[in-house]
């Protein structure tokens, strides 16, 4: 077994690399082995998958603010809309983390930019999460907080995606 630590039920096999349990922060190892390691075909592929995916679903987060701004003095409806933001925003951390997990990757040049993009972003969408969140126990002021995130978050998703 030598590298490995037996886990439980959620280590594929029962077995988990031991790496995964070093006293090393994990965002230190991807910082000190960025763009290191060749990218396969399906790694490069995957990436670029990650990239539209976040496009995507940023364009759907914006949709489903633009439908809360309309609705926003129909509590029921309103709160309906927000959970489903919520939904969204955390489809987009998880895209965010999933592309920052592809920055070990000799991709193309410009990983580094995107990878530090994308630790920005997943700052913002954590933030634009708690203002949700409080909008929706009954922060008067959330909304308006909500939509400036949402303009900075467009803006920077689409730096995110122009880099080439």
């Amino acid at each position: 077994m030598g590298n490995c630590i037996v886990a439980g039920a959620r280590g594929s096999l029962g077995f988990v690399p031991s790496r995964m349990y070093s006293g090393k922060n994990s965002s230190e190892s991807i910082q000190e082995e960025t763009a290191l390691k060749p990218a396969t075909k399906k790694q490069m592929v995957r990436y670029y998958r990650r990239i539209q995916e976040i496009e995507k679903t940023t364009t759907g987060i914006v949709n489903i603010f633009n439908d809360a701004a309309e609705n926003v003095d129909k509590t029921d409806e309103f709160n309906i809309i927000l959970q489903s933001l919520l939904t969204r925003l955390l489809d987009l951390h998880k895209d965010l983390n999933i592309l920052i997990q592809f920055s070990f990757y000799k991709i193309d040049f410009s990983v580094h930019e995107r990878k530090d993009l994308a630790e920005k972003i997943k700052l913002l969408v954590s933030n634009l999460w708690n203002d949700i969140k409080g909008t929706l126990e009954g922060n008067p002021f959330g909304f308006a907080e909500i939509e400036i995130k949402m303009e900075n978050l467009v803006k920077q998703t689409g730096d995110l995606i122009k880099i080439v």
